[in-house]
């Protein structure tokens, strides 16, 4: 069995003899293949997010009705970031839904799911502008969504 855990952490120890800042790092051995990413810093109050450079690109983890969601941070429209886009917490099927705070788009934490997809030029619908926007930024896409696992020792890992 072979399982790959990939863990990011900042100044973690990650064995008695190696340090990392910021590193990919395989430490189980099995035959299930496994990947998972350890949240630096988990965000504990209601409301706070923590943003941290995945291995895709930034990623967003946010404590949302008392639960922590995780999704990527980046807008699949035309590449921009969503690290301060709002979140509803209560959005369409109870789920958490993050807006892209340029154009409106709108996505479900949970799933990563696109719930309303804006072609428009700061979030306004417009058929003229719209049309000349949905070619820049092609169909409809949905986002990376993650699982959020806690250990009994308090970190937090996405799979």
């Amino acid at each position: 069995m072979r399982l790959n855990l990939l863990a990011i952490s900042v100044s973690a120890m990650l064995t008695s003899t190696h340090s990392f800042s910021i590193g990919v790092v395989n430490t189980l051995k099995s035959d299930l293949s496994l990947s998972a990413i350890k949240v630096p810093e988990v965000p504990f109050a209601e409301g706070d997010r923590s943003i941290f450079d995945g291995p895709d690109g930034p990623i967003i983890v946010a404590k949302v009705n008392g639960e922590l969601y995780a999704t990527s941070a980046v807008c699949p429209h035309l590449g921009l970031p969503m690290k301060k886009g709002k979140i509803n917490p209560n959005g369409p099927g109870g789920a958490p839904e993050l807006t892209c705070n340029f154009h409106n788009s709108c996505f479900n934490m949970k799933t990563g799911k696109c719930n309303k997809w804006v072609t428009g030029v700061l979030g306004i619908e417009n058929k003229l502008i719209g049309g000349i926007m949905s070619k820049a930024g092609g169909d409809q896409k949905d986002i990376k969504a993650f699982s959020v696992k806690t250990e009994k020792d308090g970190s937090v890992f996405l799979e």
